[in-house]
């Protein structure tokens, strides 16, 4: 579906949601959409992304941020990307332990010295004061100027060994942008890692398939692989075509457009 610039579509992760959760899911993606469209009166599409992020790192309900899963030593470790589609300058963090990794690595785009910084050397480089703060979130999002951004931040696998990097801080699997399309991905990192789905999500786009066929498709093949219950997506392309699509029994996921007046929240069954 094609909706008015500028457009922000986010997600809270897709999983074994379960009814009792969906009323905190959907006010933690409203919460999101909210803070992120704000940032399109002063800024662009990658403000828009970390500010929408950042907030699904604050609340609490997601696993990332103050929300994220503890490794096999009881410690947290988080990972976080973004990508500018339009310049492809990209910036990633992996196993930081800090209250927003979304904005370390949007630090590291922003240095375009490096792509991927990871553990406390990243912390020291990148914060003074690193602090550690249940879903992989992310966000993707088209401005009226034509930037197309998409970012996602997860605090991983409950229970993984120390130093184990998911698919969240890799462009290509956990996210991904071009001038074509930015994508957004949630899931088992290890076995998204295998398929790279952003990047085939964008692939599609650009040979001419619509964002939605392009999602289902991508998702559909990794069912067809490893089974259901590990993706969900979200995309938007340079259009303004946006969508999501999943293979487990919920996703948190939500849109905004246009006047910000417009938007719609889903964890269960529901189109964007």
């Amino acid at each position: 579906m094609k909706y008015t610039l500028p457009v922000l579509l986010v997600h809270g992760g897709a999983g074994n949601w379960t009814k009792d959760r969906e009323e905190a899911g959907k006010k933690g993606i409203l919460d999101a959409l909210k803070a992120g469209y704000e940032q399109f009166k002063s800024g662009s599409a990658v403000e828009a992304v970390v500010e929408a992020i950042a907030s699904m790192e604050d609340s609490g309900i997601f696993d990332a941020g103050v929300g994220s899963v503890k490794n096999s030593e009881g410690e947290v470790e988080m990972d976080a990307g973004i990508m500018h589609g339009n310049t492809l300058d990209v910036g990633a963090v992996a196993a930081v332990r800090v209250k927003n990794p979304i904005r370390l690595a949007l630090k590291v785009m922003k240095m375009k010295r490096h792509v991927l910084m990871v553990g406390s050397e990243a912390e020291r480089v990148l914060t003074k004061n690193p602090v550690i703060s249940s879903d992989t979130v992310g966000a993707v999002a088209l401005d009226t100027s034509g930037n197309i951004v998409a970012g996602t931040s997860t605090g991983g696998i409950a229970g993984k060994l120390p130093g184990r990097v998911g698919d969240s801080p890799i462009p290509g699997a956990g996210y991904y942008a071009t001038q074509y399309a930015a994508i957004s991905s949630t899931g088992i990192g290890e076995l998204i890692l295998r398929i790279l789905p952003a990047k085939e999500v964008e692939m599609l786009v650009r040979l001419g398939f619509n964002i939605e066929d392009a999602l289902r498709i991508v998702v559909n093949r990794m069912t067809n692989i490893f089974g259901k219950g590990n993706i969900g997506m979200i995309g938007i392309d340079s259009k303004g075509n946006a969508g999501a699509s999943y293979n487990t029994i919920g996703m948190a996921r939500g849109i905004i457009w246009g006047d910000g007046r417009e938007y719609k929240v889903y964890v269960f069954e529901g189109e964007i």
